[in-house]
């Protein structure tokens, strides 16, 4: 029962992140507002580990799958997700990031060995027709324009930068590193790095204020 309130809340929580996603284009760069957003959020993480007394002192070495964590996870994939999502709708892009399924399956394969078994593949591909079946309304009469190309392009790359992050993220289990910490740091070192990106793109700190 535990197991299933964790998935609920794991597709709630990531499933309106199209819709906020939706909101932050526009007047803010796409680069600031990811450091806005993973920066906060990397501070309410180490301030619940604070509060939990947890500690979140790691050695150099697994710092480097923080770094690799924050890159690609919260830093690269998250570039593409939002760009892609100024040429094509929330739900094509959800779409796209679904493909993510597979590449988490196949990452899996190569860097860990595990053997894919054919339910899996069963699994994963009831899965893509149900959520394509979910947003065909909205996708059936898109129109194949090159902005549409483009935005299936940064979709799909996205999902194999967030795929090459599970991948850092599953290594990091595996070395049995408490999750809140691992994603505290991630966010961090992902929110200076989208900041970085802002500030050598000449981008402006900037907010928008209306409701």
């Amino acid at each position: 029962m535990y197991n299933l309130f964790l998935y609920a809340a794991s597709v709630l929580i990531w499933g309106s992140t199209w819709y906020a996603i939706e909101f932050q284009l526009g007047v803010v760069a796409i680069e600031v507002s990811l450091t806005y957003r993973f920066l906060i959020s990397a501070a309410l993480a180490f301030a619940w580990c604070g509060l939990r007394r947890d500690s979140v002192s790691f050695s150099w070495s697994i710092h480097r799958y923080f770094l690799l964590l924050g890159l690609f996870l919260f830093g690269l994939n998250y570039i593409a997700a939002y760009s892609a999502q100024i040429y094509i709708t929330s739900a094509l892009n959800a779409i796209g990031f679904s493909t993510m399924v597979w590449m988490n399956i196949l990452n899996a394969r190569i860097f860990f060995g595990r053997p894919i078994e054919p339910r899996t593949y069963a699994g994963a591909g009831l899965g893509m027709a149900g959520i394509i079946a979910l947003f065909w309304p909205e996708v059936r009469d898109i129109s194949l324009q090159d902005g549409v190309f483009i935005g299936i392009g940064f979709s799909l790359l996205g999902a194999f930068l967030a795929s090459l992050g599970n991948t850092v993220s599953l290594a990091v289990q595996q070395k049995q590193i408490p999750v809140m910490q691992t994603n505290a740091w991630g966010m961090l070192y992902g929110g200076l790095f989208n900041g970085g990106l802002a500030l050598l793109q000449g981008r402006t700190f900037n907010f928008d204020s209306s409701p």
